[in-house]
């Protein structure tokens, strides 16, 4: 069996304990019997030897532990995924490849929101955070004509807008700096270690901003919404902190009197300002009053600039 068949076989077994529950192993084999594309040896049943082994490696490549229950022998999912960490993102990341594995024959079919952001630079980085090594990359930013070289110390990598960004320490700016994959032109892994906080933790770091911009403090944040919009703020939160401390229904269907309002603690930056934007007026911001006027200032801005002739 390849590499690549057996990581398949991972990813099935990630997939089916994951969507189906507790099952029993002869549960898993029945539907192990009754897969087609990643059982390509058409076999019964999976080798017990070779079923702990994959549990195993599962646990130790993503950190996604699954254990048994004795009194009824199903195994499960002991991983917490309920606060949308690495371990679930490695879980539907894998579920979302055996769909596609299981959905070829109707690929046009299923349109896929495309993540176009420096792939190429995820491996390098990635073994940089385990090895503690650091990296010389060139850098080309927006604003700057031609690319910058230096080193950088890699602390995290975030994923927000289609874009994956990589928290570092810069030689250049001397300073914790968030850099775009997509804007990294070369990057080569040197033997010079570095040493990482102990107590550092990516999600603390970056609990309370809305995005990868941090130049403002966090305040409480008090946004009015629609009854319409509200159903999407409470499906997909803004922030993790946030919550609705108010719900007026509508008198009548269709009636468009009734609201929300919800708080969180996040700091108001550029990244929070331009989604709020994209809500139009399904979303009034109550407070703070300065992110408020931002917003203010920039639907006078946007009105002039459509109504000037």
């Amino acid at each position: 069996m390849t590499p690549a068949q057996q990581f398949q076989r991972y990813v099935w077994l990630v997939d089916t304990l994951y969507s189906f529950g507790p099952l029993t192993k002869e549960e898993i084999d029945r539907k192990w019997m009754n897969n087609t594309s990643a059982n390509h040896r058409r076999t019964t049943s999976i080798p017990e030897r070779t079923f702990r082994r994959d549990l195993h490696a599962i646990e130790s490549i993503f950190g996604i532990i699954y254990k048994c229950d004795r009194a009824t022998n199903r195994y499960y999912l002991e991983t917490d995924l309920k606060d949308k960490s690495f371990s679930q993102w490695a879980a539907e990341t894998m579920a979302m490849s055996q769909f596609v594995t299981e959905c070829k024959d109707i690929s046009k079919q299923i349109l896929i929101e495309d993540m176009p952001s420096g792939y190429r630079f995820l491996t390098p980085i990635v073994k940089a955070m385990k090895t503690h090594h650091s990296l010389t990359v060139a850098y080309q930013s927006f604003f700057a004509e031609e690319p910058s070289q230096f080193e950088i110390e890699p602390y995290c990598l975030k994923s927000f807008k289609r874009r994956w960004y990589v928290l570092a320490k810069s030689s250049k700016h001397k300073e914790l700096r968030v850099f775009a994959l997509d804007r990294f032109v070369e990057m080569k892994a040197t033997d010079k270690p570095y040493l990482l906080p102990r107590n550092f933790d990516g999600g603390k770091y970056f609990k309370d901003y809305y995005g990868v911009i941090m130049n403002e403090k966090p305040e409480l944040v008090r946004l009015w919404a629609t009854s319409l919009r509200a159903q999407y703020l409470r499906s997909l939160p803004l922030h993790k902190s946030q919550k609705e401390i108010e719900c007026v229904p509508e008198t009548a269907p269709k009636a468009n009197d009734g609201y929300s309002i919800f708080e969180m603690k996040v700091a108001p930056t550029f990244d929070l300002i331009q989604e709020l934007r994209s809500l139009g007026a399904e979303v009034k911001v109550l407070a703070p009053q300065r992110l408020a006027d931002w917003l203010k200032l920039d639907a006078e801005q946007i009105f002039k600039m459509y109504n000037n002739k």
